[in-house]
């Protein structure tokens, strides 16, 4: 099971290095009807606790919990429409309730016109505590929100904490580690605990973490990481935190097809998962080669949408197995078909300028002069042609 999913905080003292904001929030949900502002927005940066904290809360507080994430229902209409539905009505067994709008600050100012301003009317009339997420809520359009919303901020989490967090969780799962590779992680990390619980299940396969293992993981934010962009595309809940994964990846577009054809079938277990999820990424091969054909790059937005919410979307539930992700065997053969390629054409250039003749020309030439060097009579042609040792042995074997 993911690690992330695994140690998910169940109670407010389970909660990382947010003591004081978590005392707030739960003074808030208590006493819900004496507060004068009907809704707590929590800000901050990602993987510091938002969700997992009202998640917390809810379990140890015994409140029933109801999530929308705000990229599912984008405009004024279904905002309010689902909202108001779920603030009037109860609960089952009539406990209490707590509904959570998570990632508020993915509503478009112009796409989504409106949804703002129907969170704030539902807010206004809601019998039950309304708790909204978001990284950044400082924009123009989030005015209105802020006036009627408890502003609470979770901190970005120092490094220390997060080290401790690892620490313990190497300890539960007998995980051999050094002190150096944690710390490491820990700085390395910027504050996300989420990103750190990953990267920790990656490096540390074999019950082993050492500081060597981290040598795999580049000194970068977290979603700049093609591991990282799998496991949000492969593991969310909803499409939505899965569109972004792409989008700062350092990584060629035909390196991630590889990527993600390598390891779709380990964690896409089902056969009708499996058809839709290759239906996606055959379609974003489709249009990729259109883009080779006619260069044109606005098929980059279909592209993008098919390799992350497309494939997203195509699981029937979310596989809580860790899964290894690994790169496919044929980048590494395209780039030993690449080196064979550009030996040759090297060798090809210099007997074409020694023989006057055209670099096509001399390209074929060479399973001739591979025939003189493989019986040992290549020595003179070498030097005439000022040859590597490594050009020399190509055209040997």
């Amino acid at each position: 099971m993911l690690f992330t999913i695994k140690y998910a905080p169940q109670n407010s003292s389970q909660i990382v290095g947010q003591q004081k904001v978590i005392m707030e929030l739960k003074d808030f949900i208590q006493n819900y009807r004496k507060q004068k502002k009907k809704a707590a927005l929590l800000y901050g940066p990602i993987g510091t606790g938002k969700t997992s904290s009202v998640y917390a809360l809810a379990q140890e507080l015994q409140f029933d919990l109801l999530e929308l994430n705000s990229s599912d229902l984008r405009n004024e209409k279904e905002m309010g429409s689902f909202l108001n539905s779920a603030l009037g009505q109860h609960s089952l067994f009539f406990r209490p309730k707590i509904i959570l709008v998570d990632e508020i600050d993915n509503v478009s100012g112009v796409k989504d016109r409106g949804a703002v301003s129907a969170v704030v009317k539902a807010i206004e009339k809601s019998s039950f505590p309304v708790i909204l997420t978001a990284n950044d809520p400082f924009d123009s359009k989030f005015k209105s929100l802020q006036k009627c919303c408890l502003m609470l901020e979770f901190a970005k989490l120092d490094y220390s904490l997060i080290g401790s967090k690892l620490k313990t969780i190497c300890d539960l799962e007998q995980i051999k580690f050094e002190d150096k590779a944690i710390n490491t992680l820990a700085r390395q990390v910027d504050g996300d605990l989420r990103a750190a619980l990953i990267d920790l299940q990656i490096c540390s396969e074999g019950n082993n973490f050492s500081f060597v293992d981290l040598a795999s993981l580049s000194d970068r934010k977290r979603t700049e990481s093609i591991l990282q962009a799998l496991t949000l595309i492969f593991k969310s809940s909803t499409v939505s935190p899965a569109l972004s994964a792409l989008d700062n990846i350092d990584l060629d577009l035909n390196e991630v097809f590889l990527w993600i054809d390598e390891n779709l079938p380990k964690e896409y277990l089902t056969p009708d998962s499996l058809s839709r999820a290759y239906e996606h990424l055959a379609r974003a091969d489709v249009f990729n080669g259109r883009i080779r054909r006619s260069q044109h790059w606005r098929f980059l937005v279909y592209i993008n949408n098919l390799l992350t919410a497309g494939i997203s979307s195509a699981k029937e539930s979310k596989n809580s197995q860790f899964i290894q992700y690994k790169p496919t065997m044929r980048i590494l053969k395209l780039w030993q078909a690449k080196m064979k390629n550009a030996k040759k054409k090297e060798i090809a250039s210099r007997l074409a300028l020694k023989t006057h003749t055209s670099q096509k020309r001399a390209l074929e030439q060479i399973p001739y002069f591979q025939s003189i060097f493989q019986k040992g009579h290549g020595e003179k042609i070498a030097l005439e042609l000022e040859l590597s040792e490594e050009e020399t042995e190509w055209l040997s074997q």
